[in-house]
């Protein structure tokens, strides 16, 4: 016999807090972000509205809306995004395969997912370089770009200029 709610709507298929709370996170590229903590709902409409991500020891959590959760299954909550933040410490070529460093930081377009600028940084003592999205040709393993290195090198004088 299958459990009804108040509206005589069938339960036997919702999800619970028990189905995603302490469960693995993982994004789009198979990565474990962390465990899922918290499940966030709108105190006005009642709709179920995101999750806060455990990432762990010293590392920040991170809330995550329910636009970006593809599914949650019995073992895991899977992402239909790559989180932005997990590029920090990627490497970056050009398009000829050269080598400007590892990302150090990002900035996104307002409280979403998307990057606007991502920060690369060659040593622990240099300066940071800034590499605007519309630069970047593909993110996997590391980050490539579609520019050469010079390029990137001449859009970082122009921002000194201003």
């Amino acid at each position: 016999m299958s459990q009804k709610s108040i509206s005589g709507k069938s339960l036997k298929d919702a999800i619970t807090s028990d189905d995603i709370l302490g469960k693995e996170v993982i994004d789009l590229a198979g990565k474990e972000i962390g465990i899922a903590e918290k499940v966030f709902i709108d105190p006005n409409s009642l709709d179920f509205i995101g999750i806060n991500i455990d990432k762990g020891f010293l590392k920040k959590d991170l809330s995550i809306g329910k636009n970006y959760i593809q599914k949650v299954a019995k073992h895991a909550v899977f992402l239909n995004i790559r989180v932005s933040y997990e590029l920090k410490g990627l490497e970056v070529f050009s398009e000829l395969g050269e080598s400007l460093g590892k990302v150090s930081g990002i900035e996104l377009e307002g409280i979403k997912n998307d990057i606007k600028v991502i920060y690369v940084r060659k040593g622990l003592f240099t300066k940071e370089t800034q590499i605007p999205m519309s630069f970047v040709d593909k993110i996997g393993f590391s980050v490539l770009l579609k520019v050469k290195k010079d390029q990137v090198e001449d859009f970082n004088k122009s921002l000194e200029v201003n």
